[in-house]
């Protein structure tokens, strides 16, 4: 039964017990990095919490059965193909060779596994969908996986499936252009390769720490803040908030997206000591501006390492702050920033107010922004990344038959 007394909010989620395939880590760690023991554990916490409705609940859980719509399939092998290489794939179908196929870091490899990456891309998709169609926010309880490049795994990311689906959703021509909105502690670096030359799709990574990806392109934001420039408290915390503030409003409108997927990333928290009330209002701020802007969203679940409980906790402010948003928060709003609290925000008359976090710190921004991509330098990354493709070409049929063999598809 749902809470009486809870708002009811018009967010739907996509959920599949089989995201984490089967992998139970320790409650910190390594296991908060890779995924598998959190996402079944925000799950339960929604669910626990009643935080959403269980008919907006897209999952094949047994404690919603009969309640709710059912989870999303797997992404098919095509829109795989459009953005890794054959030769990556068949290894993480198939396991084959070992290494490439734990390439993002996992200690083992299994077909559950596998199986779970497919079905976290598809979840994403299927939400993408609704939130297009519905022109609201969704969201899906698994990864981005925004260090996945092309031909091999990274940092516990295994398959970009920000990136197959705004190539997806833009190839069924759903939407024009997708803003991709990376939150995460760490740069987008795999996105960005993945990205750079196709212009409808766009990378705003806004991060604390480098991870080697490709400099800015004509449709590659990336910006690293020095939240060294700070004490950790009120002041890191603003300094963070105003510089997304500054950056976000205008690539939004320069861009103009049809769709934005929200990299909700929490390793801010432990990575740079940005406390859980200011990682709660960056997300009311990034749905009230996207709401405001009339663009649908779709977020995921992101980096932590904090313990558990923590790290749950983070993530639900995320689930919050978005029912929240879709209560209070409707297209030609506008967004002003005058309250002084640091975590404070409300609508007011038409306008959501939200801190004047800039004024707050009284200091200059800093932030690194580095020079962008000449076009011949981009012209050039494309047609490496297609070479590599070229390279890594397997026979369609083998291809497809390691993708069937996983799921047990007949031809």
């Amino acid at each position: 039964m749902v809470n009486p007394g809870m708002a009811q909010p018009r967010q739907e989620i996509w959920y599949h017990t089989g995201y984490p395939g089967g992998v139970v880590g320790p409650g910190s760690g390594v296991s908060a990095l890779t995924g598998p023991t959190k996402m079944p554990a925000v799950f339960e916490a929604i669910w626990r919490n009643r935080l959403i409705d269980p008919e907006k609940i897209h999952t094949d859980s047994p404690a919603l059965k009969k309640k709710s719509p059912p989870a999303a399939p797997p992404i098919d092998l095509e829109s795989l193909r459009e953005v890794h290489t054959d030769r990556y794939l068949k290894a993480l179908f198939t396991g084959e060779p070992r290494c490439l196929a734990t390439s993002q870091g996992l200690p083992t490899w299994n077909e559950n596994i596998a199986r779970g990456w497919l079905l976290n891309v598809g979840g994403l998709y299927a939400a993408s969908k609704a939130a297009l169609y519905k022109k609201t926010i969704t969201g899906n309880l698994g990864h981005g996986y925004h260090h996945a490049t092309v031909n091999r795994g990274m940092g516990f990311c295994t398959i970009n499936g920000l990136v197959v689906v705004a190539q997806k959703i833009i190839r069924e021509a759903k939407a024009k252009r997708v803003m991709i909105l990376d939150l995460d502690h760490h740069e987008g670096n795999g996105t960005a390769e993945s990205i750079i030359g196709e212009s409808s799709i766009w990378n705003v990574s806004i991060y604390g720490s480098y991870m080697g990806g490709p400099p800015s392109a004509g449709n590659n934001h990336v910006f690293q803040i020095r939240h060294d420039a700070f004490e950790q408290g009120t002041k890191r915390d603003a300094h963070y908030l105003a510089v997304i503030s500054e950056i976000l409003p205008s690539l939004i409108r320069l861009q103009n997206p049809d769709l934005v997927l929200y990299q909700a990333g929490m390793d801010p928290f432990d990575g740079a000591g940005i406390s859980n009330e200011a990682l709660a209002i960056r997300d009311a701020y990034v749905f009230s501006l996207c709401r405001s802007m009339g663009k649908p969203v779709t977020w995921v679940l992101a980096g932590g390492y904090a313990d558990m409980e923590t790290l749950v906790e983070l993530h639900l402010g995320t689930v919050r702050k978005a029912n929240e948003v879709l209560m209070k928060v409707k297209a030609g709003d506008r967004i002003k920033h005058r309250e002084r609290k640091p975590y404070s925000w409300f609508p007011q008359n038409g306008a959501i107010c939200f801190p004047d976090w800039k004024s707050l710190i009284k200091e200059t921004l800093h932030w690194n922004e580095p020079p962008s991509m000449s076009n011949s330098q981009i012209q050039e990354f494309v047609a490496l990344r297609d070479q590599l493709h070229r390279e890594e070409q397997l026979p369609k049929d083998e291809i497809a038959s390691a993708y069937r063999r996983l799921f047990s598809i007949k031809p």
